[in-house]
């Protein structure tokens, strides 16, 4: 991997699945069926394609006989840190797209008041032009 490329959780979980796994002695096969799961649903587990339930990342730390923040590598505060910037970039997406709205409805919202106080339409393309004749 190189310096400036950082992995997502699901392939950081992944990478470390895969390690414990081998450090086991442990198959793909083997793994997956002690987790009762299918040999693909691990392969695309340990790829960082997909990201495993709750419960299998219980089962997971189980059978490996690794705690869960091992298998998200690194310490506890790291991974919370991780959670808590994706969970930032997620709402400053909705704030950002509310803000967009909001200004839109603030646009419509002007001339309405305007359509209502002067009774004429500038807007000659509104559907609902009012056909400024108030």
């Amino acid at each position: 991997m190189e310096e400036n490329k950082k992995e997502s959780i699901p392939q950081l979980f992944g990478r470390n699945v895969r390690k414990y796994r081998k450090e086991r002695g442990l198959t793909q096969e083997q793994l997956s069926e002690k987790l009762e799961i299918s040999q693909k649903h691990l392969s695309i587990i340990e790829t960082g394609t997909q990201f495993a339930s709750a419960s299998l990342i219980g089962r997971i730390s189980e059978v490996l006989k690794v705690s869960p923040g091992d298998l998200f590598g690194g310490s506890r505060d790291d991974v919370l840190k991780e959670i808590r910037a994706a969970r930032d970039e997620i709402v400053n997406l909705f704030l950002n797209e509310i803000n967009r709205n909001a200004a839109v409805l603030d646009s419509d919202l002007e001339e309405i008041k305007r359509l209502f106080l002067t009774g004429k339409n500038s807007n000659p393309n509104d559907p609902f032009g009012i056909n400024a004749g108030w």
